[in-house]
């Protein structure tokens, strides 16, 4: 699936990855149906995500920020209507200050990982000053890191024989730590254990799907890697 079909898609159904990151925010006394807050989505692709925030959490804001003009582009079109939130481009690794004190909270869907490194969009987002930031992503319970880059080949770009992606594996206790020196010192965490079965695509590109294991647990892969999610919260 290419990245504007990942984002458009969950406009016809919402990815399981998101109900139970949002649930489990909820839960833990980030989001509530009577907590009005201000509330940011960044890497927000085409904004399915704060629709589904938007219907929701009736009695919050949501703002999207995504680099993608196109997304942007097409998800304010497909939000008319919705009062509560609105779109903009932004690059997060050089957020605008005029967000600055402007949110409660940021969240991050599934993105992190399929960036260059975390400190400077972490950095960047500390730099916004909310009261907590929330992220879905990669990571693994131990002190070590993985770098991963994919050259695929299924997916021509800019002209180039392949388009090069990231399916980094970041340190949770490093993360925590560097979340600390920011500011950001209450840290919760909880792997996503899906809860469904995600067919195994046709292509061999990337593109999650899930397989059972002889404990009945079921494992996200893509292509050839073991997707190893986790939801994350960080607060002052």
């Amino acid at each position: 699936m290419k990245a504007e079909e990942y984002h458009i898609k969950q406009y016809e159904s919402v990815y399981r990855s998101t109900e139970k990151f949002v649930d489990w925010l909820e839960v833990s006394g980030y989001l509530g149906v009577d907590m009005p807050q201000r509330i940011c989505d960044i890497a927000c692709g085409g904004g399915a995500n704060l629709a589904y925030l938007s219907r929701r959490y009736k009695n919050s804001r949501f703002t999207g920020i995504d680099i993608s003009h196109p997304l942007i582009c097409y998800g304010a079109e497909k939000l008319k209507g919705e009062v509560n939130c609105e779109l903009y481009q932004g690059d997060w690794f050089h957020l605008d200050t005029k967000w600055r004190d402007q949110f409660d909270g940021i969240i991050s869907f599934q993105t992190l990982s399929w960036l260059s490194e975390y400190h400077e969009p972490l950095r960047q987002l500390a730099e916004l000053n909310p009261k907590w930031i929330a992220i879905s992503s990669l990571f693994y319970k131990g002190d070590i890191e993985y770098s991963i880059t994919l050259k695929n080949y299924y997916r021509v770009s800019n002209g180039k024989e392949y388009e090069k992606q990231y399916y980094n594996i970041y340190s949770l206790i490093r993360v925590r730590k560097h979340l600390e020196t920011l500011g950001y010192r209450e840290f919760h965490f909880i792997p996503f254990e899906i809860d469904i079965d995600l067919p195994k695509p046709e292509s061999m590109d990337v593109g999650t799907y899930t397989i059972k294991t002889e404990e009945n647990k079921r494992l996200q892969i893509s292509a050839a890697l073991m997707m190893p999610w986790y939801f994350i919260v960080a607060s002052k």
